[in-house]
C-alpha cells in the first residue's frame, strides 16, 4: 500500500499531463475528463500551445512571459536555460520541436506516448497489488477500493488513447512502439452490426476510439461483434458512455449466453458523450471461439442514450500475481 500511495501521483500525471504539460482537462467544461484543445484558443488562457512542430508554453525572461523571472535568481538560472530545466518542468517552462532530446535520452513526443502506457499499466498493476490483498483486508474496504481502482483503470486507458492519439494527429510522428491508433482486439461500435444503434460523432474527438460511437435512438439497441481471434479463455472490455442524465441498461451476450448485465448509473459530472463520461465494463474469462458474435444489448433511460465506444476482446490472465 505504501508503494501504491507513493507512486500515485507520478502515476497520475504520467497518463494525463507529464514534462509540465498537465491542464488537459476539461477546463472550459467540468474540469474532470481529458480535453486536450480545451485549454488552448479559449478565450481565457494558453497553457501548452501544441500545434503541428512544437508544444510547451514559453514563461522564459529571454523570449516568453517572464514568469520564471519570479523564482530566487539560482532557480530561475536553472529553468530559463532548456539545459538546466528538469525533464519533469520542460513543457510548463519552454516550447520545444516534438524532436528534441530530453535529458533521459528519449524525443519529448516518444516520452508523451510512453509515459501515457507507462502511466496506464502502472495503475493496472495498483488494481493486481490491490487484489492480492483479499481476505486480508474487510471486504467492504477491499471491495470499495477494488471498485475505484478498476474505474481509475477505465479512466487511464480513455486518458492515455486520447492524448496520444491527439499528439500523434498534431505532430505526424509515429510512436516508435506502433502502439498508437493500433488496439489488437478492439472492434469499434460504428463497425458493427447495428440493429438501432446510430453512428455518432464524439466532441472532442480523441475521447472516442475512431472518433465516433454508437447511440439507441429507439427502446432498445443492439450491436453485434464477431470475434475472429484465437479460441480460449478471454476478457471482454465493454467500453460505453455513462452521462448523468438518465439510467440506461447494458447486457452482453454470447451466443445464448448472458455474460453480463449492468445499469450505468455513476453520477459522472457531464450530460455528453466525451472523455469525463467514457466507462469501461469488464467481462472476465469467457470462453469464446473463432467467429462467436458477441452481442452488447442497450436500453436507453432518459436522455441517456446506451452510447457504445468499442469493445476489446483480451486474452484472459489470472488477476492474482
Amino acid at each position: 500500500m505504501t508503494a501504491i500511495q507513493l507512486a500515485s501521483w507520478p502515476t497520475y500525471e504520467h497518463y494525463t499531463g507529464p514534462l509540465g504539460l498537465q491542464t488537459l482537462t476539461d477546463i472550459v467544461g467540468n474540469h474532470y475528463g481529458v480535453a486536450v484543445e480545451a485549454s488552448e484558443r479559449n478565450g481565457w488562457g494558453q497553457w501548452h500551445r501544441a500545434d503541428n512542430k512544437a508544444v510547451g508554453m514559453d514563461r522564459t525572461v529571454a523570449t516568453g512571459t517572464g514568469y520564471i523571472g519570479q523564482y530566487p535568481r539560482a532557480v530561475a538560472s536553472m529553468y530559463e536555460s532548456i539545459e538546466t530545466c528538469p525533464d519533469d518542468l520542460l513543457l510548463f517552462m519552454h516550447h520545444v520541436p516534438y524532436t528534441h532530446q530530453l535529458h533521459s535520452g528519449k524525443t519529448v513526443i516518444q516520452y508523451i506516448y510512453d509515459s501515457h502506457y507507462e502511466g496506464a499499466a502502472a495503475v493496472e498493476q495498483f488494481l493486481r497489488d490491490w487484489e492480492t490483498l483479499e481476505g486480508r483486508v474487510d471486504d467492504e474496504r477491499f471491495n470499495d477500493v477494488r471498485t475505484q481502482l478498476e474505474y481509475q483503470t477505465g479512466q487511464a486507458v480513455v486518458w492515455r488513447d486520447a492524448v496520444s492519439r491527439w499528439f500523434h494527429r498534431a505532430s505526424g510522428i509515429a510512436d516508435a512502439s506502433n502502439r498508437v491508433d493500433n488496439y489488437p482486439g478492439r472492434i469499434e461500435g460504428e463497425a458493427a452490426t447495428l440493429a438501432g444503434y446510430v453512428v455518432k460523432d464524439v466532441t472532442p474527438w480523441e475521447t472516442a476510439s475512431g472518433d465516433q460511437a454508437v447511440e439507441c435512438p429507439v427502446a432498445a439497441c443492439t450491436a453485434t461483434f464477431r470475434f475472429a481471434g484465437p479460441s480460449g479463455r478471454h476478457d471482454i472490455v465493454v467500453r460505453y458512455f455513462d452521462v448523468n442524465t438518465g439510467a440506461a441498461r447494458f447486457r452482453v451476450r454470447a451466443g445464448d449466453r448472458t455474460l453480463a448485465e449492468w445499469t450505468a448509473a455513476d453520477r459522472i459530472p457531464t450530460r455528453r458523450l466525451d472523455g469525463s463520461s467514457s466507462s469501461q465494463y469488464v467481462v472476465r474469462d469467457v470462453a469464446l471461439g473463432s467467429g462467436d458474435t458477441i452481442v452488447v444489448e442497450g436500453i436507453p433511460d432518459g436522455a441517456e442514450t446506451a452510447a457504445l465506444d468499442y469493445i476489446e476482446i483480451q486474452p484472459h490472465a489470472e488477476r492474482k500475481q
